[in-house]
């Protein structure tokens, strides 16, 4: 009866979940921006203020979940995603576009405090705590199949429908997943005698900011991280923008995809081929929705092989490979860029090795994440989780929002453009990733064999 009881919730809140990740308008985002008068370097700003506002509200949104039951923080965290749609149906224009994002923001924050928790508590509640790796491997796998068919199907449908009929869909899609979790039960209910104060919290958070920041042995690595994370979220909100300046439609359908780069009746054989041509399904798969599906796929892989990985390669090689392997991307870039013109194929190739660079980054990200939780004293071990995600958030911020006072007279030849942001971010990462990679050297490398037996006494 207790597999039950854990099953059907949780199938629920899978499905809930699912339905959070049909985010049609994403591969497309760029293009919604501009029919609002939003400009390139407008997309860059907010997306860093997007991570910005999920950076202030971290610390607010963990304490709300300790204080108040988990269910009612994610109902709240889909309701504030709903102000942003409503928002949108009905009004256009910078500040809207902002204050909804504003809304996402504080949505996502709400959200990533009590998602994996509100697991948790449900297999406590049944006495099934073992089952949590699987539980939410389950819940992520929920979310990644979601993205993955919303990024497919979000540009044809937006080419098709238009954005309106979009968030009409995506606003009645999550009101259906509110009332899904509004169904579920109610298993974590905070005992007010045990909760910390807001302020209490506030000072464990700055105890463990000085302890990484006066530790040799964390502060690199935590900073490195935040950096490379900058790096990575930089390149994949560049994806659309690229293939803009670059004169690749993002729009094109697989088909002509297909067409373009000779993938017909030799490669696939006549009978295969001419099947394929029926699918008229396959005109509302565009380019970029199939870039931010591979996108998933390639994270989603990485993800799953980091602790295999992690046994045969030190997380200085991980973390110096995923290093060159951005200024490689970011080299690429411009490159290409200044080639001229792009075939859809080169493209599509290009940002997969882009997406590449981002699985790397991520394993690395993963790796340094479980080292810190192994090595950290435990008494401040979720805290200095918290100053490294919040770290990672505050340098993507500022890697995203730049590019906005870069580009603020895009539209005049003679001053910055989009290509030119790569080799101008490129003199900014090398220096400062060696400058990073020789401290972790330095400080961790030569000693990894003795960290592997700190105690928390010693920390």
């Amino acid at each position: 009866m207790s597999k039950y009881l854990s099953f059907v919730p949780l199938s629920l809140y899978n499905i809930a979940a699912f339905l959070r990740s049909q985010l049609f308008l994403l591969p497309v985002l760029l293009f919604f921006y501009q029919e609002n008068g939003l400009t390139v370097g407008d997309f860059y700003l907010i997306q860093g203020l997007i991570v910005f506002f999920a950076f202030l509200f971290e610390i607010p949104a963990g304490y709300l979940g300790d204080i108040f039951p988990r269910k009612y923080i994610l109902i709240t965290a889909y309701a504030l995603f709903l102000g942003r749609l409503f928002l949108w149906i009905f009004f256009r224009g910078f500040e809207i576009i902002l204050i909804g994002e504003f809304l996402y923001a504080c949505s996502k924050a709400c959200f990533d405090s009590v998602s994996s928790s509100f697991i948790y508590d449900i297999l406590k509640k049944n006495g099934e705590e073992a089952k949590m790796v699987k539980a939410y491997s389950n819940f992520n796998a929920a979310m990644y199949i979601g993205t993955g068919i919303a990024a497919l199907l979000g540009a044809g449908l937006y080419e098709k429908l238009g954005s309106h009929v979009l968030l009409i869909a995506e606003f009645v899609i999550y009101s259906t997943a509110i009332l899904l979790l509004s169904c579920l039960p109610n298993a974590h209910r905070p005992v007010k005698s045990a909760v910390v104060s807001f302020k209490e919290r506030l000072k464990k958070f700055w105890v463990a900011v000085r302890y990484i920041l006066k530790s040799r042995k964390y502060c690199y690595l935590v900073l490195f991280s935040g950096f490379m994370v900058g790096v990575s979220h930089f390149f994949f909100w560049s994806f659309q923008p690229l293939m803009k300046s670059s004169g690749i439609d993002p729009s094109v359908s697989l088909t002509d995809l297909a067409d373009s780069i000779g993938w017909d009746a030799r490669v696939f054989g006549e009978t295969v081929w001419n099947y394929l041509l029926s699918l008229n399904w396959l005109d509302f798969i565009k380019v970029m929705g199939l870039v931010i599906f591979i996108n998933n796929v390639i994270r989603s892989s990485f993800s799953y092989f980091a602790a295999g990985v992690a046994k045969y390669v030190s997380l200085y090689k991980l973390g110096f490979t995923s290093f060159v392997m951005e200024i490689i991307g970011c080299a690429l870039s411009f490159i290409l860029m200044q080639a001229g013109y792009i075939t859809p194929l080169d493209c599509l190739l290009f940002i997969i090795f882009l997406c590449v660079c981002i699985g790397l980054q991520l394993m690395f990200t993963i790796s340094h994440i479980s080292r810190l939780h192994r090595l950290i004293n435990p008494k401040i071990r979720s805290l200095s989780s918290s100053v490294n995600m919040m770290t990672g958030r505050l340098l993507t911020s500022v890697m995203l929002m730049a590019p906005k006072f870069l580009l603020e007279h895009e539209s005049n030849a003679g001053h910055i453009r989009v290509i030119d942001i790569f080799w101008i971010y490129a003199l900014v990462f090398i220096p400062v990733g060696i400058f990073f990679l020789y401290k972790i050297y330095r400080y961790n490398v030569k000693a990894e064999h003795s960290l592997m037996n700190v105690s928390s006494e010693e920390v």
